[in-house]
């Protein structure tokens, strides 16, 4: 019998150091620098607070008071040098297609191919963590972010009733934040009920080796404990380098925040996917076994059947709100325990 838990990773993060070299850092910091302004990455992903708090968000809020998406915005913005396996930047080509970074990759795995998927970054002020643990979005053949909402990403994984089509994956993650306040990472290597581990800061040029997309996580808050609060921020916010050493947040033309280098907290995200061999690359870019939606409903009817859950199939279940909410409770899982050194922050505390 199988009893491992759906969301673990195929070997535990590993710590590594010395990630890029010097030349690759002032290419990379370049871009994040000087080719800005960047949007938060709420305003990138989430509409609302509950497509919010469907993938990721504050525990034990009080449970009379509705929540805005700016109660639980913190100043986290977002780019990328690369997409799709595309570079988006032209100075980052050669690091798109870094090998030393996918051989790290399949390494985890043991496979022989990997090809990259998206190469993004994150650009921290000080902030809280509302984030009470998440995981990345997966892929399956067929089945992605790019035409599936999140929230059924995010369900089909935490069934474990899709391995068969799963798209492997991996994640090199280099951080800089040069503090010792608060600023690592939190992480559950055995599943969301057992006890997490963490890599604490400071970082520079160092990270984690990992398979995110199977494992719950979560960056803890940062930088000066007094400066983590932003009147004024929301989803129109955006962040520039300004200068050699400092960084601004916008609304519009109106300055709201200013930091130095030493206050921010800036995360560099390379995946990529991996396979076995050939026939395993040739099935997934030939779509010869692809998973579709209808079969992604199918499996989860039938298991909710099995469950002993009774419902009405609806008509058009990926937008029936009484569906979305049934599985999204069926399937609920979400860290309980977190480290003493990087508490969960709580919303109005």
């Amino acid at each position: 019998m199988n009893l491992r838990h759906p969301m673990t990773p195929v070997v535990p993060p590993r710590h590594i150091d010395n990630i890029y070299s010097p030349e690759e850092i002032e290419i990379l910091f370049d871009i994040v620098r000087n080719r800005g302004p960047w949007r938060l990455i709420a305003a990138q992903h989430f509409k609302s607070a509950e497509e919010y708090l469907a993938v990721s968000g504050p525990k034990n809020h009080d449970p009379g008071r509705t929540l805005e998406l700016s109660d639980l915005l913190t100043p986290t913005f977002r780019g990328y040098f690369g997409n799709y396996g595309l570079p988006l930047q032209e100075s980052a080509h050669e690091i798109c297609y870094s090998r030393k970074l996918l051989d790290m990759i399949k390494s985890m795995h043991g496979a022989r191919y990997a090809v990259p998927n998206s190469y993004l970054f994150n650009v921290r002020a000080p902030a809280h963590s509302y984030d009470a643990g998440h995981f990345d979005s997966p892929s399956w053949r067929g089945i992605d972010k790019f035409n599936t909402p999140i929230w059924l990403l995010s369900v089909m994984a935490k069934s474990g009733l899709f391995e068969h089509w799963e798209l492997r994956s991996g994640q090199v993650i280099a951080l800089f934040y040069d503090s010792e306040v608060d600023g690592g990472f939190t992480y559950w290597p055995e599943g969301p009920d057992r006890p997490p581990a963490r890599f604490p800061a400071p970082f520079h040029n160092s990270g984690i080796l990992t398979h995110n997309e199977k494992m719950f996580h979560r960056g803890e808050a940062s930088g000066p404990r007094h400066k983590r609060s932003i009147p004024g921020l929301g989803l129109e916010s955006t962040v520039a380098g300004h200068g050699t050493d400092e960084w601004v947040i916008h609304n519009g033309t109106e300055e709201i925040a200013r930091y130095h280098d030493s206050e921010m907290r800036f995360l560099f995200h390379y995946g990529a996917y991996v396979f076995d061999d050939l026939a395993d690359a040739t099935r997934y870019f030939e779509h010869t076994d692809d998973l579709t939606l209808e079969k992604v409903l199918e499996l989860l009817c039938a298991d909710l059947r099995r469950r002993g859950v009774r419902f009405e199939e609806p008509a058009d279940p990926v937008h029936d709100t009484e569906f979305v909410a049934l599985l999204t409770r069926e399937y609920a899982m979400a860290p309980s325990t977190y480290p003493t050194e990087a508490p969960l922050d709580l919303v109005g505390a």
